[in-house]
């Protein structure tokens, strides 16, 4: 009996090594302890008729937080795919249509989701001033009825 309890922990504590091994050199890391959700203000957040009427004016650029895969399935019409959990492969090709000054509205999908607060952290931090969240974007935009559109471009 004693010989089998030392092995099942001997077979528990190789596991929990060789897991924390692969999480420490995978791309796609869990983190040990969740980074805190960034506080929004009153004027970081969009409603969803302001969002529509930078839209329609063509005054703002969209960008979508959520993994690539979410935006090929369904997506804000004209916006751009940003996910922010590889946020250093697809920023450089946006970079340069982006002026410091430009207006930028960030969305992801769902109440608590907070790529979308992330992303525009990243954003603010290389400059650009003028980021707004539209929250719960991708419901909210396509439940009331307006453009959207499928696949990997705008």
């Amino acid at each position: 009996m004693r010989r089998t309890i030392s092995r099942a922990l001997v077979i528990v504590f190789g596991g929990a090594v060789l897991g924390l091994a692969v999480n420490a050199v995978s791309p796609r890391r869990i983190p040990y302890v969740a980074p805190p959700k960034p506080q929004l203000k009153a004027q970081d957040s969009i409603p969803l008729q302001e969002a529509q009427e930078l839209w329609s004016s063509g005054a703002a650029f969209f960008f979508d937080a959520r993994a690539t895969a979410d935006y090929v399935s369904g997506h804000i019409a004209n916006a751009f795919s940003l996910p922010v959990e590889e946020f250093d492969q697809h920023y450089p090709s946006v970079a340069g249509m982006l002026a410091s000054e430009a207006s930028i509205v960030v969305y992801c999908d769902g109440q608590e989701c907070d790529l979308s607060h992330h992303l525009a952290l990243r954003l603010r931090e290389l400059g650009y001033r003028n980021v707004r969240i539209l929250m719960n974007g991708w419901t909210v935009w396509h439940t009331a009825g307006l453009p959207t559109h499928t696949g990997d471009q705008p």
